[in-house]
């Protein structure tokens, strides 16, 4: 049996994506989510998660970037030197996760990310007053996996004893430099969960069955009314209706679904 962990990112992302989740939660199609701590919708979510109960199966979703697809350009680092740094921000914004340092002389950036992520996850924990999943984080697949987002990472987690981490997709586990990145983030305590989107697995479930755990993760968001799955495909695929996405996937019938405070 496959053990699946549903989970709605980017919480706090926007006020559409917000409510979508909201009632993610409330519908039962979601169990976990991951909030975003640096945007100017943050205290909307955590109104929402606290009304909504759910606040328990909340876990910080670091941010180091802007995206190209349904980002929030307003979104700012919590500390000045990675602001003043050229390589993440911009007038004190962050940029477009295209142009985050990946050479590998870039790797001493590694202090300024860090003193980052022990910002966010210390604001994670103050507005969420001791009441959610602290034991675990989530990152952006594509563009938070760089040579000095892998050694922050594995000083973070050692230092706050984090047991789980949303590292790499299923679609990168094969690639070189993905595997160097895991390499420098190692810590043998932590659970390095593989992940991918419900649209991927649907397809691919066959070849996917070798992974008795994985994460699916979910874009819950709302756009022109329509409640949509907003999650890029692999496959070239166009964004589904969320609820026709859990629909299918609950009819395979084989699964266990899972928040990241059952693992």
């Amino acid at each position: 049996m496959a053990r699946i962990i549903l989970n709605a990112d980017d919480f706090g992302r926007s006020l559409e994506r917000n409510r979508a989740i909201d009632d993610s939660f409330k519908q039962g199609i979601v169990y976990s989510a991951g909030l975003i701590v640096t945007g100017k919708y943050l205290l909307d979510a955590v109104e929402l998660m606290h009304n909504g109960g759910y606040i328990q199966n909340i876990h910080l979703h670091f941010n180091l970037s802007t995206s190209q697809r349904g980002g929030n350009p307003e979104d700012t680092p919590l500390t000045e030197d990675l602001r003043r740094d050229s390589l993440f921000c911009q007038d004190d914004k962050f940029i477009n996760y295209s142009g985050l340092p990946k050479r590998i002389k870039d790797v001493w950036k590694w202090k300024v990310v860090y003193k980052e992520l022990i910002a966010q996850y210390e604001k994670f924990k103050e507005i969420t007053d001791g009441k959610a999943n602290y034991k675990h984080v989530d990152f952006h697949l594509w563009y938070n996996l760089t040579w000095p987002v892998s050694i922050a990472l594995n000083l973070f987690t050692r230092k706050f004893k984090i047991e789980s981490v949303r590292y790499l997709g299923l679609h990168q586990m094969s690639s070189r430099r993905y595997k160097l990145y895991r390499l420098l983030s190692w810590n043998p305590r932590v659970r390095y969960v593989p992940a991918t989107n419900i649209d991927y697995y649907l397809t691919k479930r066959d070849l996917l069955a070798v992974n008795n755990l994985m994460e699916l993760y979910c874009h819950p968001n709302y756009k022109d009314g329509v409640f949509l799955d907003d999650s890029p495909s692999y496959l070239g695929h166009e964004r589904q209706p969320m609820l026709k996405h859990i629909q299918m996937l609950k009819k395979i019938g084989i699964n266990e679904f899972l928040s990241w405070k059952d693992v």
